[in-house]
């Protein structure tokens, strides 16, 4: 549900009729309400339900994105979230377990913290290849950090909350950006920051493999309009590739990527244009077999650099995701993210960027589908 004009208030209201026993609320609140995010500190104290809420850079209704608004849902939950203090060691996955180990799991983390690895090396410890786990990045659109996740009444940063799912959860993902033939390897890397790329400066190989490849000098001062337009792409066998995200130089002449990246890891180049963006986008809910089962929520996680480069074909984009679905599916709901979060429950668990992430969730016992990408 979308409420163009929320408050804490009116909001505990509805939740108190609407929720279930076994229900949790995911509230996804706009940028616009960045200054009164403190407020929302009192929603869970005053509902029966656990309560979680981010803050983005945009929340998506249907086939529309806003800055301001929120989009609530109520979901299934097998015991409440867990919060993950990302600037301390993270706890042992044994610890906090919830009742039902088969959990998949819906996943909010500060986009903007330098500690996103810690929250995914716990995520997979958690969750193998085979739990279901689907998420996003928050924080403010102009990617200032802050506190931009509440949980247990409180504001969190450098975070990531952890919401246990019942039911069953069928995820897609698509990007749409392509290799451009060109290839580096990270020959020298901490965490996101790439130092070296082929032994030499990372920002350096990076604008002559970009002005290989179209033909023209990059000029110096363009870093952020290439980096844009050409993202760097990690191998991935048999699948498209995770889009990690250049988004600034370095002072020593690195780049400084939205997510880690390995060291050795062989790095492609991307490009993009918006019509085959918006194509991916639209085959995100694309399936072989048609479940027999509708989901009772459609969540969606596009990360808010596709909305930067699409710029007013934005809604192009989330009218081509709409479409996508069956035409008993309810409309997507969701966030542009900063970073998404994906497992299919057949693979690695990964951290991507400029990518869209579809998850239709159902609160059917019977299989609804195994996960795709």
């Amino acid at each position: 549900m979308y409420i163009p004009d929320p408050s804490p208030a009116a909001l505990a209201s509805h939740l108190r009729r609407t929720t279930g026993p076994d229900e949790g609320a995911v509230v996804f609140l706009g940028d616009a309400h960045k200054d009164e995010f403190s407020e929302w500190e009192r929603l869970g104290s005053e509902t029966e339900c656990p309560v979680v809420v981010g803050l983005f850079p945009g929340v998506i209704d249907g086939a529309r994105w806003h800055r301001e608004g929120a989009v609530v849902l109520s979901v299934p939950v097998q015991g409440r979230p867990q919060v993950l203090d990302l600037t301390r060691p993270v706890p042992d996955p044994i610890e906090g377990r919830t009742a039902v180990s088969e959990s998949s799991f819906l996943v909010l983390v500060d986009g903007l913290s330098e500690h996103v690895g810690k929250a995914l090396s716990w995520l997979r410890d958690r969750c193998g290849t085979k739990r279901i786990c689907v998420g996003g990045g928050a924080g403010r659109r102009s990617m200032t950090p802050g506190p931009c996740l509440i949980a247990n009444e409180t504001r969190l940063q450098d975070t990531a909350v952890v919401i246990p799912l019942a039911g069953q959860v069928d995820l897609g993902v698509r990007h749409g950006w392509t290799r451009t033939g060109t290839s580096l390897v990270a020959t020298r890397t901490d965490g996101a920051v790439i130092e070296h790329l082929n032994w030499e400066p990372a920002a350096e190989a990076y604008a002559q493999a970009v002005e290989a490849h179209q033909g023209a000098p990059v000029v110096p001062d363009a870093f952020d309009e290439v980096a844009a337009r050409h993202p760097f792409g990690l191998l991935r066998e048999g699948r498209e590739d995770i889009v990690r995200d250049p988004i600034a130089r370095t002072d020593d002449g690195g780049i400084r990527c939205a997510g880690p990246v390995p060291e050795n890891a062989v790095l492609h180049v991307l490009e993009g244009n918006a019509d085959a963006l918006i194509d991916a986008a639209g085959k995100v809910g694309a399936k072989e077999d048609s479940p027999e089962s509708t989901p009772d929520t459609v969540f969606v996680a596009d990360c808010v650099s596709r909305q930067f480069y699409l710029d007013d074909r934005m809604n192009e984009e989330l009218e081509a995701i709409a479409a996508g679905g069956r035409c008993n599916d309810p409309p997507p709901y969701g966030v542009l993210s900063i970073g998404e979060i994906a497992c299919d429950g057949t693979g690695r668990l990964e951290w991507l960027n400029k990518t869209t992430v579809q998850a239709l969730l159902s609160t059917s016992s019977e299989t609804f589908l195994e996960g795709r990408d």
